[in-house]
């Protein structure tokens, strides 16, 4: 008779692993209703796709690279990941009038970087500070605003230039000067909404109401 021991460690393996395709499959259906969403809400503001990556660790590496010497975490890039786009006619032509987005979605904020428990260490999935219950899955959306032609690259020479707006619920521009010449706003959302039925309409009409107080002051701005 087989060992009590021995039966129950492999219904535990067998359990763990269908746990495991279980979640695969859910997460790859997460993406497939939360990716073309986002670029439903992008087109139906005639955006054009900028580019994307992970916010707290890096992608998975090339083929010839060693991924056994990269982040475990590398492997699940869209847990926590932004995604930008513009609506200028280059991407190295910073012109007033002109603005970009993005689409911070945060599906687990217990890995976010503010929350690991040592700085620059990967954190320990099944010991990170903030439990699955007491984590949050938000979007986050920022958005930003030349007051200012330059000849630079909308990433490198505003938006990477940029800390993240601060999240209000009503509109509410803030300037960057420096070398940045531009206004930035922002809202927060549980990644929730982003799913709902009515999601495109309603997040279309929000980001238009911070968007056009966002070119508003950059119209003051340029003609004061």
């Amino acid at each position: 008779m087989a060992d009590q021991a021995t039966i129950t460690n492999d219904t535990n393996e067998l359990d763990l692993f269908s746990q495991i395709r279980t979640a695969h499959r859910l997460l790859a259906a997460y993406y497939q209703r939360l990716l073309p969403t986002i670029d439903e809400i992008a087109n139906s503001l005639e955006l054009d796709f900028y580019g994307w990556h992970p916010s707290e660790h890096g992608g998975p590496c090339r083929f010839s690279s060693n991924i056994m010497d990269r982040w475990q975490w590398d492997l699940l890039p869209a847990n926590c990941t932004r995604y930008v786009f513009f609506n200028a006619e280059k991407k190295n032509e910073i012109r007033v009038g002109k603005y970009m987005i993005e689409f911070h979605v945060i599906s687990d904020s217990g890995i976010l970087t503010e929350n690991w428990k040592s700085p620059n260490i990967q954190p320990d999935a099944l010991d990170l500070s903030v439990s699955v219950e007491r984590a949050q899955s938000v979007l986050r959306v920022h958005l930003y605003a030349p007051y200012k032609n330059r000849d630079a690259y909308w990433y490198d020479g505003l938006f990477d230039q940029c800390e993240d707006p601060v999240h209000t619920v009503q509109p509410e521009a803030n300037k960057v000067a420096d070398n940045v010449h531009s206004f930035i706003s922002g809202f927060e959302m549980p990644l929730a909404e982003l799913i709902a039925d009515d999601a495109v309409v309603r997040i279309v009409e929000r980001i238009k109401q911070f968007r056009d107080n966002l070119l508003e002051h950059v119209s003051k701005e340029d003609n004061p």
